[in-house]
């Protein structure tokens, strides 16, 4: 069995590959991490809320990534590996990263284009239906009568009336 620096040696591809991925995921997420809040600046104009999104999206990133270099790194390697096969797990490890910051870049354009989306109902619907809650504004509606066709006063309303015919009479 070999001990101390056999080990270290027999397994340099599979470090190479780890430590060549672990860079590249912390390098292009920090690039996302960088670039994201100006991305997300016109959704969100409170740049503390940009950067949060930022944060979470990044974090997601590097945790995928990491788990995919996790596995690249380890899949197949043998005591006959050489400089070939780690460059191709480095070629296979470049182009995961490719797609999943396409897939980031595309997330983080759905979240901008959603909050923007969502800004914009919010900017042409009038103050009281976003300053109040659902139940406040049905409680406010008249409650229609499906027998009489016709609206009738709230609950709230009936039982004042009520109390105003018995207090009439």
């Amino acid at each position: 069995m070999p001990v101390g620096r056999d080990v270290v040696m027999g397994n340099g591809p599979y470090f190479a590959v780890l430590l060549i991925g672990v860079l590249i995921v912390f390098v292009d997420g920090r690039l996302l991490l960088r670039g994201s809040p100006a991305y997300l600046a016109q959704a969100y104009p409170d740049p503390s809320r940009a950067r949060q999104v930022a944060v979470l999206v990044s974090v997601g990133f590097h945790a995928v990534m990491l788990g995919l270099v996790a596995l690249v790194s380890s899949i197949g390697l043998g005591a006959d590996a050489n400089l070939v096969s780690v460059v191709r797990r480095v070629g296979v490890l470049l182009l995961l990263t490719a797609a999943l910051h396409a897939a980031t870049m595309l997330a983080l354009s759905r979240l901008r284009e959603q909050e923007a989306a969502t800004e914009l109902v919010e900017s042409h619907l009038p103050p009281q239906v976003h300053s109040s809650s659902r139940e406040e504004q049905l409680a406010r509606e008249p409650v229609r009568d499906l027998n009489a066709g016709a609206a009738s006063p709230t609950p709230q309303a009936s039982a004042e009336q009520s109390t105003d015919e018995r207090d009439s009479r």
